[in-house]
């Protein structure tokens, strides 16, 4: 039974068309070498929602050889423009454009990751339906990594979030969260730039994020055959502690008869 439902949310655009080429600039996770830790064991990973390549790129560099989906046209347009800078790594990885519930490679994996991608999934039908998908993707026994933010978030103003010189010019960016019915959270995002004090350009780019609670994402992942193994509050390894709003979980597919 399908618990939350989304009907009157437009979900067409999840934030990234107009913004994607901020998405580096302000991308600052440090979780490279924690996806690393399970690329090297598992040697081929299926890398879903790969955005600009930033965690495909360094696995690929380590001699992994990375599958991407991933469905926004303007993130796969500057993931394949980092091509030219990177020749080795291109030859390991393999680029499709798809959404998580649809994507069909006709192929499995040792390895599925997902990075700032759950979060994206806005109701238990679209859950369910992208978990049941990368199952199909994972061979047997098979492991899925991924992280999200559990927990309930209030109504925010527009706040600075992100001051970055490049050069001569420096972005900033600043972002406010509205409650919206169904457990889903509007995310407003302005960009600017400035050349000195000189504002030169200015993006507005509106997103939404769902909300689920963990014992949800527990029900969600053995409704579509997973088990979870480990549970971690950072990309340190650290254990997850009651009320961390980061939660990263390793899965594994479960073996049927």
């Amino acid at each position: 039974m399908v618990r939350k439902q989304v009907n009157s949310i437009n979900t067409n655009d999840r934030g990234y068309e107009k913004s994607a080429r901020f998405y580096d600039i302000f991308d600052d996770k440090d979780n490279i070498d924690f996806f690393l830790h399970y690329a090297l064991k598992a040697g081929r990973v299926l890398d879903i929602g790969a955005g600009t390549g930033r965690i495909a790129l360094a696995l690929a560099s380590q001699g992994i050889d990375v599958t991407c989906v991933e469905r926004s046209p303007a993130m796969l347009d500057i993931f394949r423009n980092k091509f030219t800078e990177h020749r080795d790594e291109a030859g390991r990885i393999r680029l499709f454009e798809g959404k998580a519930a649809v994507f069909d490679l006709k192929e499995t994996f040792p390895l599925v990751i997902l990075s700032g991608v759950f979060d994206h999934f806005l109701d238990d039908r679209e859950r369910l339906a992208s978990l049941a998908n990368i199952a199909r993707h994972l061979r047997p026994a098979g492991t899925l990594v991924f992280d999200l933010f559990v927990g309930l978030m209030s109504d925010a103003p527009l706040s600075p979030a992100g001051r970055v010189r490049q050069g001569n010019l420096e972005y900033r960016r600043f972002i406010s969260r509205r409650f919206l019915p169904s457990d889903i959270i509007e995310l407003r995002l302005i960009y600017e730039i400035l050349k000195g004090r000189k504002l030169i350009e200015k993006v507005e780019q509106v997103s939404n994020a769902g909300i689920v609670e963990r014992d949800e994402v527990h029900w969600l992942l053995r409704e579509t055959g997973f088990e979870v193994k480990k549970e971690f509050g950072g990309y340190d390894f650290s254990v997850y502690k009651e009320g961390n709003p980061l939660l990263i979980i390793e899965a594994v597919k479960k073996v049927t008869e």
